[in-house]
């Protein structure tokens, strides 16, 4: 009997062994190093009974109402926690029982939301946590009972509870050599504009929906990628790889590489050593004694990546390589046909000198 090796299954063991520690230890173990929320917290949306509430972080709870979604999805700066994907369901079935064509873009905004990697506006927390700790096993990560009781938690109510969690998930590093808070700022701006334009269901509008969608999912597992807490899980299905430089030239330097390597030839890569960030590009790949060794362009002595390149070198730090984000430049169509160009605007009914002879009789 042969046991499995594949990506795949070496990443299920990963997770099972760091659950089973957390278990061992009694509490939730650091995941990531990142923060599981982006944004600060202004409000948060869970069921009270079978009544779906919504609550500022300061303030008195409300009814969750149509309306309500629809401002805290449109207005900026706002990131509105959802308890579980239970209470998100919940909004999906109040927005499609509308009866009003009003809301019919609501709904639309919130099946974009929900298919987001990691939204800023409405972030559901049990998500959010189990992105930032691992949880005991035998506990569901779905479930905002168990986040609570692992976390001694517990309050005597759902609103002190889900405060408490949403505290928890906020924590963690935002380094600015990493970039962090200016991406954060970055899709959330981005998502503001999807909701703005996921209000108009045209072909054009869906376009440049799909075009930002792509670019929030590229921006957002870019960011996860790089995570320093998760470097070493995402080198097990090759979303990043260790390097080690070994004969540095003046315009390359040579690399042996961890395996699986999914670097393309040509293609501009990041460089982190967990606390910094630098950029090359992936020159040409070689087969030395039987292993893969890749050739990168050298970076420039007054770039951030030139110390991380020596560092590695030196064997004083470690350095791993990931894929460069890749970013849809899509941009809004206004007054446009399906692939055409500007539609001009119809002032009278006066029919042009040259379509009257072009239809005029010849005999």
């Amino acid at each position: 009997m042969t046991t499995s090796t594949s990506p795949r299954d070496l990443l299920a063991n990963y997770r099972q062994e760091a659950r089973a520690n957390a278990t061992q230890s009694g509490c939730p173990l650091d995941r990531s190093a990142f923060p599981g929320l982006g944004l600060e917290a202004t409000g948060m949306i869970y069921l009270n009974g079978k009544s779906l509430v919504f609550q500022p972080m300061r303030g008195r709870r409300e009814p969750l109402t149509p309306e309500k979604i629809a401002e805290l999805v449109t207005t900026e700066l706002f990131s509105t926690i959802v308890a579980d994907r239970q209470t998100f369901g919940r909004m999906l079935v109040m927005a499609d029982n509308m009866p009003s064509n009003d809301f019919k873009s609501l709904s639309r905004r919130l099946r974009i939301i929900q298919g987001l990697p990691g939204s800023m506006k409405l972030p559901v927390l049990t998500d959010s946590l189990a992105s930032r700790y691992w949880l005991p096993e035998e506990m569901a990560e779905n479930s905002v009972e168990d986040w609570a009781d692992a976390f001694g938690v517990t309050g005597p109510t759902t609103a002190i509870t889900v405060r408490a969690l949403t505290e928890l998930a906020m924590e963690g590093h935002r380094p600015e050599a990493l970039k962090y808070d200016k991406t954060v700022t970055a899709l959330e701006a981005l998502e503001g504009r999807i909701m703005e334009q996921a209000a108009w269901p045209k072909i054009s509008t869906d376009c440049y929906v799909y075009s930002m969608l792509e670019s929030y999912s590229a921006k957002a597992n870019g960011l996860r990628t790089i995570d320093p807490g998760l470097l070493e899980m995402h080198m097990i299905d090759g979303q990043v790889c260790k390097i080690v430089p070994m004969n540095l030239g003046a315009k390359t330097f040579t690399a042996s590489v961890s395996a699986p390597f999914k670097l393309k030839e040509g293609r501009n890569v990041r460089l982190t050593d967990g606390s910094s960030l630098g950029t090359t590009s992936l020159d040409s790949l070689r087969y030395a004694s039987g292993s893969l060794h890749a050739v990168f362009n050298q970076v420039g002595p007054r770039s951030r990546g030139y110390g991380l390149v020596q560092a590695a070198h030196a064997g004083t730090a470690p350095l791993f390589a990931a894929e460069e984000v890749f970013e849809s430049r899509g941009s809004a169509l206004q007054n446009k046909r399906w692939l055409g160009g500007p539609v001009e605007r119809i002032t009278g009914r006066t029919v042009p000198m040259d379509v009257v002879l072009a239809g005029a009789p010849t005999d």
